[in-house]
């Protein structure tokens, strides 16, 4: 018999999830390098995707910008992806839709992203009115992901058990972030660069949300390792 129970909240990553911003960051990766005379790999943006920005920072360093500092690499790039961002944000297939359908089911959802946080600000901005109800960014003062506690913040925030919400990721750090919460949690695998079953971080998949329906979020809440 198909289960009913619902989760108590919804948790998204951004990157890879909600939206698709990842060619916005290799084309600041790559116009990061150009100014610094070097040649760019698209292999480097599926090496960075989910990473922390201090994280990106160091490896552009060692790339080949050696002249700036980090400081510098993460305002430069954070500004292109931002400007891009604040234009258009490249939503994944469907997922406005399920945004609007939980928030009309009553449903809290949170942004947890490692993300700076004009752009996790600039995303709820966009969502749909009154669906996401805050945001865990790269300032909060939580350990990053893989480590599980943006999302027991987020959990602490809306006033809910852990043990009670469906988390929705794309990348490493993050799936595993989810795993280690204690929530169900849904790899969404349309743009991600890993193959989250093969590595197996998660169990259940998904490529975007088109025709999602409360049905299959109740079917993953309940289908939890």
């Amino acid at each position: 018999m198909a289960t009913t129970k619902l989760p108590a909240a919804v948790m998204w990553d951004m990157d890879g999830t909600l939206i698709n911003s990842e060619p916005y960051w290799g084309e600041s990766e790559e116009a990061l390098l150009a100014r610094a005379g070097k040649e760019w790999d698209p292999n480097i943006a599926k090496t960075l995707q989910g990473a922390s920005l201090a994280f990106v920072a160091e490896y552009m360093q060692k790339a080949g910008v050696p002249d700036l500092s980090a400081e510098e690499i993460i305002e430069f790039m954070v500004d292109y992806v931002y400007r891009k961002e604040v234009e258009r944000l490249p939503w994944t297939a469907g997922v406005t839709d399920v945004l609007t359908m939980v928030r009309d089911a009553d449903i809290p959802q949170y942004l947890v992203t490692s993300s700076p946080e004009p752009m996790a600000r600039n995303l709820v901005e966009q969502a749909p009115e009154g669906s996401l109800h805050g945001y865990i960014c790269n300032e909060t003062p939580v350990p990053h992901k893989p480590s599980p506690e943006p999302y027991l913040l987020a959990a602490q925030k809306l006033g809910v058990d852990i043990k009670d919400c469906l988390i929705f990721e794309d990348s490493v750090p993050g799936l595993t972030a989810a795993g280690k919460s204690g929530a169900a949690w849904v790899s969404v695998t349309g743009y991600s660069s890993i193959n989250a079953r093969e590595l197996g971080l998660a169990h259940n998949f998904i490529e975007n949300f088109d025709g999602l329906e409360m049905g299959d979020i109740a079917r993953f809440f309940s289908e939890r390792a």
